[in-house]
């Protein structure tokens, strides 16, 4: 059977094209950015900070996740850390009834602000609570709604060192783009 034909019929040569610029747009997303396609979510994650999966076991060094896992954090120590999620909306009927329905990723809510992030929806949390080792962590955790999907873009670290932190993960949250 001669294929060749095919080479040159329309939709073979757009699936082409396509396929490559794909590839392409994979090969230079920067490391230091975490992108979710299914839902058009970047953000830039802090400098020095290295994206994929943290060990679990305390004391192992970081190691990236070749599937891209949205987790992100400093080599120095266990703490500071951030965590991209996405959730269905579904059973709740808004953001705010999903934010406050436990069982919730932040914790104790310290205060809870609406905010606009790239034009979508969002409520911003502050928390507390116990972390690794029962240490007392402070995060920040922003709720975005896109349509049927909640995306949580979240910052945590040991509740001392949080001040000193604050401004490294709102310059991150500042680089949120959705599309």
């Amino acid at each position: 059977m001669n294929f060749s034909h095919l080479y040159q019929h329309p939709l073979f040569i757009m699936v082409a094209l396509l396929s490559g610029l794909i590839v392409d747009c994979a090969k230079t997303a920067p490391p230091n950015e975490i992108v979710i396609k299914e839902v058009g979510f970047r953000m830039k994650a802090p400098a020095g900070w290295k994206i994929g999966m943290p060990a679990i076991e305390p004391g192992r060094k970081f190691k990236p996740a070749p599937d891209g896992d949205h987790c992100f954090y400093s080599e120095k120590s266990s703490y500071p850390y951030g965590k991209v999620w996405l959730f269905p909306l579904t059973p709740f009927s808004s953001l705010a009834e999903y934010v406050k329905t436990p069982p919730t990723l932040h914790g104790l809510t310290l205060t809870q602000t609406p905010i606009q992030v790239y034009g979508y929806q969002g409520i911003e949390v502050l928390s507390s609570g116990l972390g690794e080792n029962r240490l007392p962590v402070k995060g920040i955790y922003q709720y975005i709604l896109k349509r049927d999907t909640v995306i949580v873009a979240s910052f945590l670290t040991i509740a001392d060192s949080f001040p000193n932190q604050e401004h490294i993960f709102r310059s991150a949250l500042k680089t949120i783009e959705i599309k």
